[in-house]
């Protein structure tokens, strides 16, 4: 059951990719079935708690960010990340996050240094590579940082 609930994850997000590169939308009727699907996984696997955590988190980070950006962020990439923190809960979702925006941030400052100034850069592929790879390696990425940072710091 949990590799069809992955396959239809993973569907999804390769979906939502490829309309926001191509149309620069990211539909709500994806997103809900995102949520929906996520919720119901919660359900079986017995952690609502969790993904509503996880829901409310991201949402918070990312109108927090859409409104300090005012129109830089769309308000599909809001509710797509809501939709991400039913799926990966509170700590995978914000290591998605972390991922997503350093991966927009490395092919803005390509773009930058290829000259292009005024190119809009659509958000969503990024989320969603980022909430694939959190799915998958999330807690390996997360055990990762907690060990390395300590070590870090010692310097």
């Amino acid at each position: 059951m949990n590799a069809l609930f992955t396959v239809v994850f993973l569907l999804l997000l390769a979906y939502h990719a490829y309309t926001d590169v191509r149309s620069f939308l990211l539909y709500d009727r994806v997103t809900l079935a995102l949520a929906a699907v996520g919720i119901g996984r919660a359900v079986l696997a017995g952690d609502v708690l969790a993904a509503f955590a996880g829901a409310a988190a991201l949402l918070a980070v990312m109108l927090a960010i859409y409104f300090a950006s005012r129109g830089g962020m769309g308000e599909g990439d809001v509710k797509l990340a809501a939709a991400l923190g039913v799926w990966l809960g509170v700590e995978q979702g914000l290591a998605c996050l972390l991922l997503a925006f350093v991966g927009g941030g490395a092919v803005g400052l390509v773009l930058l240094a290829c000259g292009e100034r005024r190119r809009m850069i659509p958000f969503g592929p990024f989320l969603c590579a980022a909430a694939a790879i959190a799915y998958f390696w999330g807690r390996e990425i997360l055990e990762w940082y907690w060990y390395c940072i300590p070590l870090c710091q010692l310097r």
